[in-house]
């Protein structure tokens, strides 16, 4: 049976035109009953490419959408923290939850300047005696 199943998948990889080396890994994960684990190897190994080719992924997340005025201003601005080599990888959210502001997670990087979290710290140290 695990003969005629690694056969099948063999032909599937073939087909689809994987990298034996890769069709290699993921038979030995399933082998060894790591196959959970295929997806976080495949988040890894994007990641270490996008490094590679110098992409930096940016997610910015707002509470209202981003005009395509406010986008263009935001590349510009994000822009001027990468090397001449990088490239951003602009991603964007909405989170009402926020109120307003924005949140920008770029690389291992987060700048949260939202409203709520300014309204939470406001409120935290008001909280504090004096």
């Amino acid at each position: 049976k695990q003969w005629y199943q690694r056969r099948v998948r063999g032909g599937a990889f073939g087909e689809a035109g994987v990298d034996p080396l890769i069709s290699n890994m993921i038979e030995t994960m399933i082998d060894n009953k790591r196959s959970n684990h295929i997806s976080g190897v495949v988040g890894a190994f994007n990641t270490i490419m996008a490094a590679q080719r110098g992409e930096v992924p940016c997610t910015v997340t707002s509470a209202q959408p981003l005009s395509d005025e406010h986008l263009e201003s935001l590349k510009g601005a994000l822009g001027k923290f990468l090397k001449s080599n990088e490239k951003l990888l602009l991603d964007t959210a909405t989170d009402e939850s926020l109120i307003g502001g924005m949140v920008v997670e770029i690389g291992d990087k987060r700048v949260d300047m939202s409203t709520a979290t300014k309204i939470k710290k406001l409120k935290s140290a008001l909280s504090l005696p004096l």
